[in-house]
């Protein structure tokens, strides 16, 4: 006598939604976007926020951390990348802009954003409008934000966007600083949450502190926004002396407060001395270039600056100039002697890795995921 289970063999179209995600959960990027496309059932298990977020969390935990450099070819129509494990190849067309540049009567001018738990932001600039797409490079998805709410100006400014995650919440947030020269003043500050879906951009009631000159947009590596705050290096006055401070974000409380610069490096913002703002074990931290072949790193350890690390950089005699921290607690810079050549410092060997990345495309960016 044949049994029931016999005659009906289980298959993977009948297994339990449960059963299929813990399958799932397991594949890589590439082999889940094929899933997707076998029929609509997985496509929707596939889709789901909590499918997602439990599969960027399990990737983040098990893989191994990687570097990708980002940049946009001379033709503004696509974006480059060159991983550190392989940083002789670069990949074509890594991310392909939501709409048709080449038919737009202005140039296009692209970059990243940020990273965070495997989204990468991403933002070009039409002229005076600027679009903003979050990927999900695993689903091959992306979300193109709708315009900001105080739409494009034709005023002398510089704009600031950054991208982080507030774990209070459980929100990915992007926030859109504007610095207007003619007069000179910050405008009010945008915010776009992804938890409120397809909404729009916010204006948030506190205004960044009217003393501060200008915004740098120094983040060359993006780490910055994973743990619930944004950081920008910032310029001011101070007995008629320029000085940098350093302004944070709680993507929580939607926030500003001033952090102030270790007193030896607070008046040194040009020449050979050059810093860079970062994060570093969870804790606010300074890279600075003490001599053209040097730097040193500052870590905020509860209150006050502690100088952690001095360290070298090429061998040969080449410039250096520091780029920032990596979420495995490393140090990166590059060489401004040699084009695309960048070193790696590890703290807890004191070693460098020297590399050379391919191609060049401008305003690179180096995504840690």
């Amino acid at each position: 006598m044949v049994s029931p289970r016999s005659r009906h063999p289980a298959t993977m179209e009948n297994l339990p939604d449960e059963v299929l995600s813990d399958i799932f959960i397991r594949l890589l990027a590439k082999q889940l976007a094929q899933m997707r496309c076998v029929c609509k059932d997985w496509n929707a298990l596939l889709s789901e926020s909590s499918f997602v977020k439990s599969h960027l969390h399990r990737s983040v935990h098990i893989n191994q951390k990687i570097l990708t450099f980002f940049g946009v070819r001379a033709d503004c129509t696509s974006f480059t990348a060159s991983p550190f494990s392989s940083p002789a190849i670069e990949l074509d067309n890594f991310f392909k802009f939501p709409v048709n540049l080449e038919s737009q009567p202005a140039r296009c001018f692209g970059n990243v954003v940020g990273c965070v738990k495997g989204l990468i932001c991403f933002k070009y600039e039409l002229g005076d409008d600027y679009i903003v797409c979050i990927q999900n490079h695993s689903l091959s998805a992306f979300l193109t934000l709708p315009p900001c709410s105080m739409g494009s100006s034709s005023e002398s400014r510089n704009t600031n966007f950054r991208f982080g995650y507030d774990p209070k919440t459980d929100d990915y947030k992007v926030v859109k600083l504007t610095e207007i020269f003619e007069p000179r003043r910050m405008a009010p500050v945008e915010v776009y949450s992804v938890r409120k879906g397809k909404g729009s951009w916010e204006l948030i009631s506190q205004r960044i502190p009217s003393h501060l000159q200008c915004i740098r947009d120094q983040d060359l590596v993006c780490v910055d926004g994973r743990e619930g705050h944004l950081h920008w290096l910032c310029y001011t006055y101070i007995g008629g002396k320029l000085t940098q401070l350093i302004l944070a974000f709680d993507l929580g409380s939607e926030t500003f407060k001033e952090i102030p610069f270790p007193d030896s490096l607070r008046t040194c913002c040009f020449g050979d001395r050059l810093n860079v703002v970062g994060v570093l074990g969870g804790k606010v931290c300074v890279m600075s270039r003490v001599r053209d072949t040097d730097c040193e790193v500052w870590v905020m350890d509860e209150y006050s600056w502690v100088k952690r690390h001095v360290f070298s950089g090429f061998s040969g005699g080449d410039q250096i100039f520091p780029c920032g921290f990596t979420s495995s607690n490393q140090f990166l810079f590059r060489s401004t002697n040699v084009l695309n050549r960048y070193g790696l410092y590890d703290p807890v060997t004191a070693k460098t890795k020297n590399f050379k990345i391919r191609g060049r495309s401008f305003g690179c960016k180096i995504v840690d995921q």
